[in-house]
């Protein structure tokens, strides 16, 4: 799962934490590379293409692409088919060392962290009726990691846990979900569905995983597990891994 974000590093999201197969095979170590990075023009027509699929967010991005220099335009393209930043962002998958890692003389930055707040009131479940509802709050709290290159973040990756609390406990977790955007051309990152539970006591957490899937234009496959937890208090915790 070096690629997570790592492509992000690398290629960004997800495909970040380096496997073996990986290292052997990489698509730099190969010398190849998409067409959509072969030059500036081919990755703004990939761009313009996912915009008229539907991808909202990919016509602004392209805009602040084609702002860049043409010098970093190109350097853009050459860092996200650049395995060499794997292992950072493999580490900050995994929740070691820094929370923000800054390489390449900032031009790449991986970073994770969380958020968390209050829910519109979801209505009461079973038995929550009357005095049962009364006191409790609805939470939410999620964990992500991304990627940046020159100042654009061409991966990210976000899972989110919504609960209820009344009091000190955790009494009910909704339903998880998780989202992502990932700009990395020729890479394709999807989820399994969001699996959701409430730890036992005393930890007495709402959690929501799932497992992201990074696939390389070479056909590499990389899978990292992704989930976040929290309680009354908001984020306790969350992680990417393989």
């Amino acid at each position: 799962m070096a690629g997570l974000l790592a492509a992000a590093v690398s290629a960004t999201v997800l495909a970040g934490l380096p496997s073996a197969a990986a290292a052997d095979s990489s698509p730099s170590a190969a010398g190849v590379r998409p067409a959509a990075t072969a030059s500036p023009k081919a990755y703004v027509d990939w761009l313009k293409v996912k915009a008229d699929a539907g991808d909202g967010d990919a016509a602004e991005y392209s805009k602040k692409y084609q702002a860049l220099s043409a010098e970093k335009q190109k350097k853009y393209l050459e860092y996200i088919n650049d395995r060499s930043y794997f292992n950072v962002f493999a580490n900050a998958v995994e929740g070691k060392g820094a929370a923000r890692t800054v390489m390449a003389d900032g031009d790449v930055v991986v970073s994770r962290g969380d958020d968390s707040g209050s829910e519109a009131g979801q209505g009461p479940g079973p038995g929550e009726s009357g005095p049962e509802a009364a006191g409790s709050r609805d939470l939410w709290a999620s964990h992500w990691v991304k990627v940046k290159y020159f100042g654009l973040e061409a991966t990210r990756v976000t899972v989110k846990t919504s609960y209820r609390v009344r009091g000190k406990n955790t009494t009910k977790v909704y339903p998880g979900t998780a989202w992502h955007k990932n700009y990395i051309a020729g890479t394709d990152l999807t989820h399994t569905p969001v699996d959701e539970w409430i730890s036992a006591e005393p930890a007495d957490n709402a959690h929501s995983e799932t497992v992201w899937t990074f696939e390389w234009w070479t056909g590499i496959e990389d899978t990292g597990r992704h989930r976040v937890w929290a309680d009354y208090s908001g984020f306790k915790g969350g992680y990417l891994k393989t």
